[in-house]
């Protein structure tokens, strides 16, 4: 039997992908105006971003001067820091006692990352609750809308 696929090609928010068998493959417009479009097979995670802030500077550090629209062929320790330190911000995201975020950036996957498409590792505290709970520590794709 095939997989089922779902394009998130229209999504307006922040996501998740969380990598495991599911049955249902995730896929995204992504890396800018190379219009990349990679999948997953996973669950996905619509994750809260309080104003869409979190979104919108993901999108203009993605378009500004660092990458202008064209980040496809990986990304490197800089933006590595700048995402995970927006994720530190988001209270909907980051663990409640803390401004770190249950999600980080997979350094190393850094050449595999790229504008809408991030590996991560997700950490699952065992005394903290969080949006998900019971994968325990496992990767994930951070993805959101492609800005090209």
């Amino acid at each position: 039997m095939e997989k089922a696929e779902i394009k998130l090609y229209n999504i307006e928010h922040l996501g998740l992908v969380i990598i495991m068998s599911s049955g249902v493959v995730y896929t995204n417009q992504t890396g800018g105006y190379a219009c990349l479009q990679p999948s997953v097979e996973g669950v996905y995670v619509p994750l809260s971003d309080d104003n869409s802030e979190i979104l919108t500077q993901l999108m203009e550090f993605f378009t500004g001067s660092k990458w202008n629209g064209a980040c496809c062929t990986g990304i490197d320790g800089e933006t590595a820091d700048f995402i995970d330190n927006l994720l530190g911000q988001s209270p909907s995201i980051r663990y409640l006692t803390e401004d770190l975020s249950f999600i980080s950036v997979d350094r190393t996957l850094l050449h595999q990352s790229h504008e809408a498409w991030v590996f991560v590792n997700i950490f699952q505290p065992t005394t903290e609750t969080t949006i998900i709970n019971g994968f325990g520590n496992t990767k994930g794709i951070l993805t959101w809308p492609n800005s090209d």
